[in-house]
């Protein structure tokens, strides 16, 4: 990263690396200390650049033309002049796994497409969500860029761009510390209220952590970042879609294909069949949300 002055007009100028570590360095300090209103919008909104920036900066090293949406069409004289449209988001992970061969994980990739979502509310209509919320869950993207910092992309810089990357990347890791210091805190003070009810205490869609407890009496919330859930129904909906990241496709218009069911025993559409509980992680409990059957699972 370089930045002159003239006598006619400043000269700004960020290497890809450089550039998406800058929006990295913006989010640990727009979400240090007591983080406002205002805070958290710029810590999602720099957090979703950063991905964009990162992950396109790995597909840049192996080959100009795959940040191109259609590579077919690339062209060199737009690309060094920034003037064509690149692939999204999702297709840059499809060509990180599939052209590359770099295996990113189904968790980390899955906080991507929810930050992405909260990012585009904010951009079109405006987001509500709890602070603690976006904390936890940029704190864990923080963690998977920083590890895909150091594996796939600091091999490939040299000069400059490797000490300004290899400085920044330690320094944004000592900082994250704090915060994943005050996660764990309030998860260990939570810890208790869910001991006796590990079969029914699975993964809150906004915040990620394993602390919202199903078929409880009153409303549906998560114990930590105290998300409130309209019913058991709805919650099962977003579940699906958000902590499971299921999306309807053609093949789902077979119920069979679709994990979620109309429960046996109360007769509500909140039988989540790939439900992760904290008695059984790493399984798929079917698991009513409204009345809290459970049925045998795999």
């Amino acid at each position: 990263m370089t930045e002159t002055r003239s006598c006619e007009s400043p000269h700004v100028e960020y290497p890809p690396v450089p550039n998406g570590l800058d929006y990295l360095d913006s989010v640990v300090d727009h979400l240090s200390g007591e983080p406002s209103p205002r805070d958290l919008k710029y810590a999602v909104l720099h957090l979703q650049a950063a991905v964009e920036v990162l992950l396109k900066a790995r597909l840049r090293q192996e080959h100009w033309s795959l940040v191109f949406r259609d590579p077919g069409r690339a062209d060199l004289s737009r690309f060094e002049a920034g003037d064509f449209e690149s692939c999204g988001t999702a297709e840059t992970i499809t060509r990180l796994r599939s052209i590359i061969g770099i295996n990113l994980p189904k968790g980390p990739v899955d906080e991507i497409h929810q930050l992405a979502k909260w990012r585009n509310a904010l951009q079109h209509y405006g987001l509500t969500a709890p602070a603690i919320a976006v904390e936890s869950r940029a704190a864990r993207i923080l963690d998977f860029l920083l590890l895909f910092i150091s594996e796939h992309l600091l091999p490939g810089l040299t000069g400059e761009d490797a000490m300004f990357a290899g400085e920044t990347e330690f320094n944004i890791r000592s900082r994250l510390t704090d915060m994943r210091s005050v996660i764990k805190a309030r998860m260990d003070r939570i810890r208790p209220l869910l001991a006796r009810d590990t079969e029914r205490t699975v993964q809150c869609p906004e915040c990620g952590q394993l602390a919202v407890v199903v078929a409880s009496q009153g409303p549906i919330h998560c114990r930590f970042c105290s998300e409130v859930f309209i019913s058991a129904v709805k919650f099962a909906d977003f579940y699906v879609g958000v902590a499971l990241g299921k999306e309807w496709e053609p093949g789902f218009e077979d119920p069979a294909a679709w994990p979620l069911r109309q429960c046996p025993q109360c007769g509500e559409a909140a039988m989540v069949l790939e439900a992760e509980t904290v008695a059984a992680p790493g399984r798929h409990t079917p698991l009513c949300f409204s009345c809290g059957t459970v049925m045998s699972g795999d």
